[in-house]
């Protein structure tokens, strides 16, 4: 699927930044596992990265971005060791990225493959380094015999559930949500800070297609509510302060980590009740008579509509059917513009 120009500009411009921490980041880090990376401000930057790709829809580089920011996830979890291997793998993984970004405008299948073979490389790398202690002292390289696990007087077992995980489900959830919500908080200040034109609409273009992928990230934990409001968003204009503030406020409510689930859910409730808004007033019934225009009424009536359709234009958004529809306002006023 491509994207429009500006939005693959735009992402570049972006992309490159955060590869630029990466790339920094890195180069402060050492190749021994006492030298390893800021685990967090990796994780931050890689998380961010993978957002801005996911928008361009570009086949295979979100995965390509999704295998880098696991591996800067395991660093801060402390589920990967560190060292000279993993070290150049992941300066290589960010040299192919900055590669890549660079051929955004021109993606093709070359560049598809591309990603998946750098992303297999780099994930199966990372996958030698699960321990985080060396081998020499890792547990796993006792060998214990396998009856020790599974003793035969009755007694329970010495393998079990771990009661207390790393993360849990719902602690998943909330950091995918956030995850997901960052890239539609940074889609959503981009577009409210942009003028009026074609790269205004790039951007709305863009600020759906993060919704939509909040939507199916909700979709994907069963969290009903957010994937719906999510979907109901991307499906708006986005033209007016009011709607793009929602979008906002909700990207920032999922970002909040401090809320208990009962007071997320409360709140999401609470944002989707003032986004539906309350319904239109009925219209009010006046005579036929004032809604037709004549003489000089439909010149200033032709006025009006000549400053929407410049509007219109400068939007770039002459080929809605609502320009069309004053379009054809614009021919009957010029008709009625000679009757008295």
């Amino acid at each position: 699927m491509s994207a429009p120009q500006a939005l693959i500009e735009f992402f570049q411009k972006e992309a490159t930044e955060y590869l630029d921490r990466l790339d920094q980041l890195m180069s402060e880090a050492g190749q021994g596992a006492e030298h390893a990376p800021d685990a967090a401000a990796l994780l931050a930057s890689a998380r961010a990265l993978r957002g801005s790709a996911t928008m361009t829809r570009l086949e295979g580089l979100p995965d390509f971005t999704s295998t880098v920011e696991r591996i800067a996830t395991g660093l801060r979890d402390n589920e990967l060791r560190w060292d000279q291997r993993l070290h150049f793998a992941v300066r290589g993984a960010l040299a192919e990225l900055r590669a890549l970004v660079a051929r955004a405008s021109l993606w093709s299948d070359a560049e598809q493959r591309r990603c998946r073979t750098q992303s297999v490389a780099l994930a199966a790398v990372a996958a030698g380094y699960l321990a985080t202690s060396t081998p020499a002292n890792s547990p796993a390289s006792q060998v214990v015999p396998i009856a020790r696990l599974f003793p035969d007087d009755g007694q329970p077992t010495v393998l079990q559930r771990n009661p207390n995980p790393p993360m849990t489900l719902a602690q998943r959830f909330r950091a995918d949500i956030a995850a997901a919500a960052d890239g539609v908080a940074r889609e959503g200040s981009a577009l409210s800070a942009s003028n009026p034109g074609p790269s205004q609409l790039a951007l709305s273009d863009g600020l759906r297609r993060t919704l939509v992928g909040l939507a199916d990230v909700a979709e994907s934990y069963g969290a009903s509510s957010i994937a719906t409001l999510a979907t109901r968003m991307a499906r708006a204009p986005l033209a007016t302060n009011a709607e793009r503030a929602g979008v906002q406020s909700l990207a920032q409510l999922l970002m909040n980590r401090e809320l208990t689930d009962p007071q997320l859910a409360q709140q999401v409730k609470q944002v989707g009740l003032t986004w539906a808004g309350s319904p239109p007033p009925e219209p009010a019934i006046v005579p036929i008579e004032s809604l037709l225009y004549r003489g000089h009424s439909a010149v200033a009536r032709a006025r009006e509509v000549r400053d929407q359709l410049a509007r219109h234009w400068q939007r770039g958004t002459t080929a809605v059917p609502e320009a069309y529809a004053l379009f054809e306002e614009l021919s009957d006023l010029l008709d009625l513009a000679v009757t008295t």
